[in-house]
């Protein structure tokens, strides 16, 4: 359950990166853009952690 808490964290903090970064280019910003970056990133993390090999047997 913690891993899934801290993917939602770093999901959190990538998508407040983006949309500064969206902010600063001009361009525009809704919720929309959260829910995604936040979905990509936990599912991606996910993916890299799994293809690693330290998956927990338990």
């Amino acid at each position: 359950m913690t891993g899934l808490i801290l993917l939602v964290l770093i999901g959190l903090g990538v998508a407040w990166l983006w949309t500064k970064g969206r902010q600063k280019l001009k361009l525009p910003i809704s919720g929309k853009h959260w829910g995604w970056i936040i979905v990509i990133v936990a599912v991606g993390l996910a993916i890299a952690y799994g293809a690693s090999g330290h998956v927990s047997q338990h």
